[in-house]
């Protein structure tokens, strides 16, 4: 337990007057990889409960600002019969270009949330929490696929997580306090290169003013406690992507997730983030090239 406090102490990055939120993102591919000159790849997609004509066509246009903020090109989307249909020109390899359309389909729906507490795998931690969510987290095991699904019931009730990073072959598992930032509150999301500070591939948020005055005000409150109740989680389909440390308030509306990101990564965390969040998850039922 020693060591992992050791591990994850050293991993929490705090933030200053650069809004940097530090993030593990899923291994991602090269730049080569992002799909643009391979041949024409459809794929249908079949909500996971059934949507209004209205709702599908409306998913189906936030589909499609997805597929071209990711950089696919030659993009075309149909919505028809319960079904929305997504012909792109993707990576030459297959299983790339499956995942890169079935990532389209994704809900994207991103919250920030306070941390409570954190503990390797399906352990308890150095001191278990009480109160709301307390029986779920201690009983919740990361180390499990069945334990990294999303929990969460709404935004205002605490919520256990897993972190999508794997440090020395074990997750995290958190408490997570009520939702204090949603998705509505990122106007934009883009994929930059920081040559500056060396720290390669990033994801750069900008808030609404309302959106930038609660993120001032909630680091404000969390840079006064102790760890790991001065983290912030930020959470993607009830999935920890990482939970910095907060040394003070952080004004100016601006964020930035930086990570182990490739260029196809980080662009296509941004396209989800921008475009905005699916009502339902959107499941590939047929693919073909």
């Amino acid at each position: 337990m020693a060591e992992y406090r050791r591990r994850t102490a050293a991993l929490a990055l705090l933030l200053g007057c650069t809004s940097a939120l530090a993030a593990c993102s899923p291994a991602g591919h090269s730049a080569a990889d992002k799909g643009g000159d391979g041949p024409r790849t459809t794929a249908v997609f079949t909500p996971r409960r059934p949507l209004g004509e209205e709702r599908l066509r409306q998913t189906a246009d936030l589909m499609r600002r997805r597929a071209e903020g990711f950089g696919l090109r030659d993009v075309e989307v149909r919505a028809a019969g319960g079904k929305v249909t997504v012909s792109a020109r993707v990576a030459a390899s297959q299983q790339l270009a499956a995942e890169q359309l079935a990532s389209l389909g994704r809900p994207a729906v991103l919250v920030l949330r306070p941390v409570v507490a954190v503990a390797p795998a399906a352990d308890e931690g150095p001191s278990a929490p009480a109160g709301a969510g307390a029986a779920e987290f201690r009983a919740l095991d990361c180390s499990v696929a069945a334990g990294r699904t999303d929990h969460q019931r709404g935004d205002g009730e605490r919520a256990v997580a897993c972190s999508t990073d794997v440090a020395d072959g074990v997750r995290s598992k958190y408490l997570l306090d009520p939702v204090a930032l949603n998705g509505t509150e990122i106007s934009s999301a883009e994929a930059v290169f920081d040559r500056q500070d060396g720290t390669g591939w990033q994801i750069q948020l900008r808030l609404t003013a309302a959106g930038a005055r609660t993120f001032q005000d909630v680091t404000g409150r969390l840079a006064g406690r102790t760890s790991p109740t001065n983290q912030f989680a930020m959470v993607l389909d009830g999935a920890v992507l990482s939970a910095p440390a907060v040394n003070q308030a952080i004004p100016g509306g601006t964020a930035v997730i930086t990570g182990n990101f490739t260029r196809a990564s980080a662009a296509l965390l941004a396209a989800q983030i921008s475009g905005g969040s699916l009502p339902t998850p959107m499941d590939v039922s047929s693919m073909t090239r």
